[in-house]
């Protein structure tokens, strides 16, 4: 089974994910790319539909792509994606921008990818129906200030979206490294690929 982690330290800021296919399959149609440009960190998401072969080639595809083709603005950054992936089976994706002075966070999303922030207040940033590649709403940007106790995650719908902190108490306390590892293994389902990426301050 093909399991994937990243892990990015800038400053005090801990990034890490972890991802495995659905069981029973070698390769994985979700992928993370996490990329940093100056004061900008970039946070992508891909989870291109189906499992198996097919779509690990279409996630392929759409992380090559976002590597070398993000920019700061993420509506124009999804909408190129769009363009990039007509003609295959299509994916969803949620996509971030976090610049690192001010702690200003922008989000889109299109299709079933959760973001969603645990720490001094709970936030969820919404993403609009559709497969990037086939058909697509005009997905929303949404913004969300940084704080040093937020953590932050981002995952699959390869990942149950009913657990909470009372669920995973320890969350509060983990590394983001960990938080990953521990919210795919204990909350993946079965039937799925399932990733997840964590971006918290202090470990």
């Amino acid at each position: 089974m093909q399991q994937t982690r990243h892990k990015l330290n800038i400053g005090d800021i801990n990034i890490a994910s972890f991802s495995r296919p659905c069981p029973g399959e070698r390769v994985n149609g979700d992928t993370v790319v996490i990329e940093r440009r100056d004061t900008t960190l970039f946070l992508a998401l891909i989870d291109a539909l189906g499992h198996g072969p097919p779509a690990h080639a279409v996630a392929v595809r759409a992380a090559r792509f976002l590597r070398n083709d993000w920019s700061s603005d993420v509506n124009d950054t999804i909408y190129r994606l769009h363009a990039e992936l007509k003609g295959t089976i299509g994916a969803v994706a949620g996509i971030c921008v976090l610049d690192t002075v001010t702690l200003k966070l922008c989000y889109t999303g299109v299709g079933n990818t959760v973001f969603r922030t645990i720490g001094s207040h709970a936030t969820r940033l919404y993403s609009t129906e559709g497969v990037i590649g086939s058909r697509m709403r005009q997905p929303p940007l949404q913004t969300v200030p940084l704080n040093r106790s937020d953590i932050i995650l981002l995952y699959s719908d390869g990942v149950s979206d009913r657990f909470d902190v009372e669920h995973y108490p320890q969350i509060l306390y983990h590394s983001a490294r960990a938080i990953a590892r521990k919210v795919v293994d204990k909350f993946g389902k079965s039937h799925d690929d399932a990733t997840c990426i964590v971006m918290r301050y202090g470990r």
